[in-house]
C-alpha cells in the first residue's frame, strides 16, 4: 500500500492527470484515507495563482473560461479547471458536463467537475481540490462556481482573484447583485459584448465599483466575447497585472490561504455536525422520546432543540 501511494503521489507532482483525479476521487469518496496523501502534497506556501469565476447562469462562464484557457497555456503556463456543478436536490446527481464544454483545450490541461448540493455553491472537498493542485504546482488554478447566490460572497476568502461574469440585459439583476456580490470583485467581465447594452452596463458597472478599494487593489473592467481568444485577451492581461500585484505582496497571498484553510476547516466541521446531527435524529427511539417530551410534559421545540444539540456535543465529545 505504501509503494502504491509513493507511486501516486511521485506521478501527481508531475501532474500526471490519472493520478491526480484519483486523489481528488479519493477526497470526494473516503477523505479520511485522502489525508495520508494530503499531508504529502499540502502547500506550504503560495504557488498557483487561484481564480475563482462566478456569475449569474447563462451568462457565458464556461465558454470564456475555456478560452482563457487556451490563451493562458499558448504563453507556456500550465492550468487545472474546477468547474463546481450543482447536485438534483431529487437524485443527488449532477450534469457535470463542464469537461464536453471545454474538451477542444489542449490535453495537458487539468479538467475536474465535482457537484455540489443545491443550497451551496463551494463544497469544501473543490477546496481541498484546489490546494492537491497547488501542490503540485499549476500556475494558474480557475474555479467555476454555479450561478450567484449568499455562498459565493464567500469564494472571496478561498481564491486569490474574483473574476465577476455578468453580461447585458440582465436589467434588475444588476441591483440585486449589487448587496453583496458586486463588493468582492477584483476583475468585472461584461461578456457578449457585442450584444446592445454591454456599453451601458459597463458604465453602470464602473459608476458601482468607483473608488472601491479591495485590499489596496482598484477593481478592473474587461469587455469580452467568450467564443473569440482575441476577444479574451484584455481579460488574461488584467489577470497578469493582478498576479504581478499579488506576487508584491506576499503578506496579502499568505493572508490569502490562512483564510481559505480556515474556511476549509468551518465547511469539514459544519459538514461533520450535520452529518452526525441527521444521523442522530434518525434514529426512531430519539424521534419518539422528542415527540413524548411535547405531548405529555409540555416542552416546546427550541429547547429541545437546545437539548439535542447539547446531547450530540456530548456525544462528539466522547467519540461516540
Amino acid at each position: 500500500m505504501r509503494e502504491y501511494e509513493d507511486t501516486v503521489i511521485y506521478l501527481a507532482l508531475k501532474r500526471d492527470k490519472k493520478a491526480l483525479a484519483r486523489i481528488i476521487s479519493l477526497i470526494e469518496r473516503d477523505p479520511d484515507k485522502a489525508t495520508l496523501l494530503l499531508r504529502k502534497l499540502w502547500p506550504r506556501n503560495p504557488r498557483s495563482h487561484v481564480v475563482g469565476f462566478t456569475g449569474p447562469g447563462g451568462v457565458g462562464k464556461s465558454t470564456l473560461i475555456s478560452s482563457v484557457i487556451k490563451l493562458l497555456t499558448d504563453l507556456g503556463k500550465s492550468v487545472a479547471v474546477l468547474a463546481i456543478d450543482p447536485s438534483s436536490p431529487i437524485s443527488g446527481g449532477a450534469l457535470l458536463g463542464d469537461r464536453v464544454r471545454m474538451r477542444d483545450v489542449r490535453g495537458d490541461v487539468f479538467i475536474r467537475s465535482m457537484s455540489t448540493a443545491a443550497e451551496e455553491s463551494l463544497p469544501w472537498k473543490a477546496l481541498i481540490a484546489v490546494e492537491v493542485l497547488e501542490g503540485v504546482g499549476f500556475d494558474y488554478i480557475l474555479l467555476e462556481t454555479p450561478g450567484v447566490g449568499q455562498f459565493n460572497v464567500e469564494i472571496m476568502n478561498a481564491v486569490d482573484t474574483v473574476v465577476l461574469v455578468l453580461m447585458p440585459e440582465l436589467g434588475d439583476e444588476i441591483q440585486s447583485l449589487k448587496a453583496g456580490l458586486m463588493e468582492i470583485g477584483h476583475i468585472y467581465v461584461v461578456n457578449k459584448a457585442d450584444l446592445p447594452g454591454a456599453d451601458l452596463m459597463a458604465s453602470q458597472i464602473e459608476a458601482s465599483v468607483s473608488g472601491v478599494l479591495v485590499n489596496g487593489w482598484k477593481p478592473c473592467l474587461v469587455k469580452t466575447i467568450a467564443f473569440s481568444k482575441e476577444r479574451v485577451r484584455g481579460l488574461v492581461e488584467a489577470l497578469f497585472k493582478r498576479d504581478e500585484y499579488l506576487r508584491k505582496r506576499t503578506d496579502l497571498l499568505h493572508k490569502k490561504r490562512a483564510n481559505r484553510w480556515l474556511l476549509e476547516v468551518r465547511l469539514i466541521t459544519e459538514d461533520t455536525f450535520k452529518n452526525k446531527l441527521h444521523a442522530y435524529l434518525s434514529k426512531g427511539t430519539v424521534m419518539r422520546n422528542l415527540l413524548n417530551e411535547i405531548l405529555s410534559k409540555g416542552q416546546d421545540t427550541i429547547t429541545l432543540s437546545n437539548l439535542v444539540l447539547k446531547e450530540l456535543s456530548s456525544m462528539i465529545q466522547e467519540n461516540k
